[in-house]
């Protein structure tokens, strides 16, 4: 067995941490499929079933919409509730209410409180939850117990099998774009992987697609078809369950842009947003907001005050960090989450367009030995100058040194091999000209041990504008 709720105080008063003490309650790695967590939201008595819960799938994307919708919902007034995952930093990033971030001691009180019954499901079951089971469990009790007006929960992985899947009638369902990503999981095709998405699809719900490729849009039909039985495709919202396709029903142009913001002019079937000023930069974020903004406008019946100035307001005001984020301006420092090849595909179609505006990209990557990194340097390369290459923070990251190799075309006098990714970022900075950019991706791993770095550590930016201090 292991330890108990007593046990695991004992272990805080002698300077455990958090992680330490969530390791310690559940087990190693990843166990697909819901027979887990359905037992121990049983011991819990179910709280997910009595949340209004909007769900987010997707392979890239689903972040940036969870944002969205959580800061529209709290612009017009709701009581939110956001559970997403991995955190950057700090675990309480993964449970947000009205867009804070729970404190380690409400992070100690919830594991307290689902101990006993983890202990319950493992001598049930002959095996304890998951670190993600124990986490996904702890953000329901959390939510329910706080009385949120919406939860926006966003998938961990997949969506069938995925620990957030116990939520059996959420208020509306989204699936943002899909591409290839955990192969080792969910399948080595595309039309294998947008199936596991499509499991979050429930009998009488709606939902929402952003998916762009053909075969992917065929798998979200098929599923729907086969759970709703018959349903409707377009902008209507009443009546039985439809498939929206933002693709379809949502047009926008970008009207300005800079490395802060973006504005966009949005038209959806409800209305059209002259100029929506998006904080959230890159062309996919477009369609990111679309994705929103069209959910927001298919909750307004049961949620009257999202209207188009909640929109307006909470677009505005909306954070997600670790995604082309400005940490520093002179020289122009922006950290990026990208891991996967879609990912670095976004990425590099941005970069490409503000390439012009820079003298040199400097470029400090760190990939986990289990991604595509030729596909990654592949779409870099053309637009890259100097590279230091690093180590994220992962027993995933081995043969680190390796990312250099994926990067054929630049010279090995212009490649740097330093494994402290804190002391990599400096010496990019130390080279960087005000003219040039540096660019930090490849991992979340990295950008999170950055971030924390930079939280310990602010100095290191002292040459950014007084907006940052």
């Amino acid at each position: 067995m292991k330890d108990t709720t007593k046990d695991i105080f004992k272990e805080k008063s002698s300077a455990a941490t958090f992680e330490e003490a969530l390791s310690q309650a559940s087990s190693f790695g990843i166990r697909p499929g819901l027979e887990t967590m359905r037992a121990l939201m049983d011991e819990l008595g179910n709280p997910q079933e009595r949340l209004p819960i909007v769900h987010v799938a997707g392979t890239n994307g689903k972040g940036s919409v969870c944002a969205l919708l959580e800061s529209v919902f709290r612009a017009a007034g709701y009581k939110t509730g956001l559970y997403t995952s991995p955190h950057l930093v700090e675990y309480g990033e993964r449970f947000r209410i009205n867009g804070h971030a729970a404190a380690e001691s409400i992070l100690w009180a919830l594991l307290a409180k689902i101990q006993a019954a983890a202990d319950r499901v493992e001598t049930k079951l002959g095996w304890r939850p998951t670190e993600f089971e124990l986490l996904t469990a702890m953000g329901f009790l959390y939510f329910q117990e706080e009385g949120v007006d919406i939860l926006v929960l966003e998938v961990g992985m997949g969506g069938k099998l995925d620990a957030t899947n116990l939520a059996a009638k959420p208020l509306l369902t989204v699936i943002t774009n899909v591409s290839m990503d955990h192969e080792n999981f969910l399948g080595n095709d595309i039309r294998s992987i947008a199936g596991e998405k499509a499991g979050i699809i429930k009998k009488g719900v709606s939902l929402i697609s952003a998916v762009e490729d053909p075969v992917v849009q065929q798998t979200v039909l098929d599923r729907f078809e086969e759970v709703q039985g018959a349903f409707d495709q377009g902008p209507e919202k009443d009546g039985p369950a439809r498939l929206h396709w933002v693709l379809q029903e949502c047009r926008w142009q970008v009207i300005s842009q800079s490395v802060l913001q973006q504005t966009v002019k949005l038209q959806t079937p409800a209305y059209c947003y002259e100029r929506l000023s998006l904080p959230l930069i890159g062309p996919h974020q477009c369609i990111n907001l679309a994705t929103a903004v069209r959910a927001l406008e298919l909750l307004q019946e049961a949620y009257p005050n999202l209207g188009p100035a909640a929109v307006e307001n909470g677009v505005g005001r909306v954070s997600w960090p670790g995604r082309l984020e400005v940490v520093c301006r002179k020289p122009l420092v922006i950290l990026d989450g990208a891991h996967n090849p879609d990912g670095m595909k976004r990425l590099a179609q941005w970069l490409q367009g503000v390439r012009p505006a820079f003298r040199r990209v400097i470029l400090v990557i760190g990939m986990l030995a289990d991604k595509d990194r030729q596909t990654a340097a592949a779409q870099l390369e053309p637009l890259v100058d100097r590279l230091f290459i690093t180590k994220p923070p992962s027993y995933r990251a081995v043969q680190w040194e390796a990312m250099g190799d994926a990067f054929h075309q630049i010279k090995p006098a212009d490649k740097a091999y330093i494994e402290d990714n804190w002391i990599a970022l400096k010496a990019a900075m130390d080279e960087a000209e005000l003219e040039d950019l540096v660019l930090v991706a490849g991992s979340l791993y990295l950008i999170g041990s950055l971030k924390a770095r930079m939280n310990s550590e602010p100095d290191v930016l002292e040459r950014k504008d007084p907006e940052f201090s």
